[in-house]
């Protein structure tokens, strides 16, 4: 029994180690993230962890509440929706 638990030991600890390594190789972007309300124009001014170094972007929400278009801004808490809701200021990353 104590050799069973070793190599379960073991093979758990590489799968682990596996699941680690290919987490490097992940792009995370707001694209299809939930949103709301649908059909407008928002800024993120919270950022999203691993996306932008944590910096806004603005996106359109599309009519299923689902992000279907965004753009990183180069800025944090700078990103605002214009008055008429149909669009967005914020310095763009190059």
């Amino acid at each position: 029994m104590k050799f069973i638990s070793l190599t379960t030991i073991v093979v758990s600890a590489a799968a682990m180690a596996g699941i680690a390594i290919a987490s490097d190789d992940l792009i995370i972007t707001p694209m299809g993230t939930p949103c709301g309300p649908a059909n407008t124009v928002l800024c993120s001014v919270t950022g999203l962890k691993g996306y932008n170094n944590g910096n806004d972007y603005a996106y359109t929400c599309g009519p299923k509440g689902s992000v279907v278009s965004y753009i990183p801004c180069s800025c944090h808490k700078c990103c605002k929706v214009d008055p008429d809701g149909n669009n967005f200021q914020c310095p763009a990353t190059e």
